[in-house]
């Protein structure tokens, strides 16, 4: 059978293989991607962002370019020549012309804004509970919105993850009915925020032991 289309995102596979080898939940349960060395990694990604609770860049990037067979690292030319006709390699843009690879909607892009200030600093930002528009105000650091009214995966989990870390709450994953719909990002990033649940209740529930 042919492969349409074979995609390398080196940090992508990298974060996820880190969060894997390093979970409490997920560790056993999981098969770990091989590793990358670090030298590949660009800088500013928002993968990184979203799987790095040590996060140092003011900004993040989201827009890709897919990389000549020239210029590939080689452990990527290894592996993607195994699939000479499929194999293609999207590193992060320098610029704007790049394309939406992981097809980024505003709302997603609303909440990596909060997140990028959030990981700046964690005790800046606000969530207020409103049945308007979502949106971040940049200046006050405030994210206004409600959870019914996102409809990606990927914002319904940062908001999560931003709801525990800032407000301490735990309930909207109290059933067992996943978010992510079964891409690799939203799978992963759910797994790394349930991890941060775990983490977070099996601290309170030691501290009030």
């Amino acid at each position: 059978m042919t492969i349409a289309s074979t995609i390398v995102v080196l940090e992508l596979q990298y974060w996820i293989q880190k969060f894997i080898v390093e979970s409490t939940v997920n560790k056993n349960g999981v098969p770990t991607p091989s590793s990358i060395d670090t030298l590949y990694l660009p800088q500013k990604s928002f993968i990184e962002m979203l799987f790095n609770d040590n996060y140092s860049w003011e900004e993040y990037k989201y827009l890709y370019t897919e990389q000549p067979k020239a210029s590939w690292p080689s452990p990527i030319s290894v592996r993607l020549n195994l699939y000479p006709a499929s194999g293609k390699y999207y590193e992060i843009s320098s610029d704007s012309t790049g394309v939406n690879l992981f097809h980024l909607q505003s709302e997603d892009l609303t909440m990596l804004n909060t997140l990028l200030a959030y990981r700046i600093d964690s005790t800046s930002v606000s969530i207020i509970d409103s049945t308007s528009e979502i949106s971040f105000d940049s200046t006050s650091n405030i994210l206004t919105c409600n959870y019914s009214n996102f409809t990606t995966d990927l914002s319904k989990l940062i908001y999560l993850y931003l709801d525990l870390k800032i407000n301490g709450n735990f309930s909207r994953y109290n059933n067992t009915t996943l978010i992510s719909q079964g891409t690799l990002l939203e799978t992963f990033y759910e797994l790394y925020v349930l991890d941060q649940f775990f983490n977070s209740t099996t601290t309170q529930y030691l501290t009030l032991g």
